[in-house]
């Protein structure tokens, strides 16, 4: 028997200062970026992202992790999974890390595409990184599943 693949994910682009969110629908057909937490208190953006999970009854996290560009761990990665493990420890669901990298840039690049101003796409980049993150690890499912 073959495990269900979850249908309510929350994807978050975690920041020292801001992260973004963005989610599926109920049914797990529709992606959309939530917006952001603007925080630097690490317990802050758990206690939110918590508050989320049980509103969405979300069934699966995925946090994006910043893994330099030849897939090692650095510093920046070392504090994501520090934080996936403060997060994990508070949530119901598993906290899925997926490979993030250039995914802010992409989320500049769709925003600019879209005919944004420099400082509207500066106010959205971490939800839309979010929602490249959740797309990402839809596509491995997806890519993954048995035929």
């Amino acid at each position: 028997m073959t495990a269900t693949p979850p249908r309510r994910i929350l994807a978050v682009d975690f920041g020292d200062a801001r992260t973004g969110l963005a989610a599926t629908d109920w049914t797990g057909t529709i992606a959309v970026p939530l917006g952001r937490i603007d925080a630097r208190d690490d317990a802050v953006v758990v206690a939110a992202i918590k508050a989320l999970v049980a509103e969405r009854d979300v069934q699966t996290v995925v946090l994006g992790m910043p893994l330099a560009q030849d897939g090692t761990i650095g510093p920046r990665a070392q504090r994501t999974a520090a934080f996936r493990d403060r997060l994990q420890a508070a949530l119901p669901c598993p906290v899925v890390a997926i490979d993030e990298s250039n995914s802010t840039d992409e989320a500049h690049a769709r925003l600019k595409e879209g005919g944004l101003k420099a400082k509207r796409r500066k106010d959205l980049a971490d939800s839309v990184a979010a929602l490249v993150i959740l797309e990402r690890y839809r596509y491995e499912l997806a890519r993954n599943r048995p035929k």
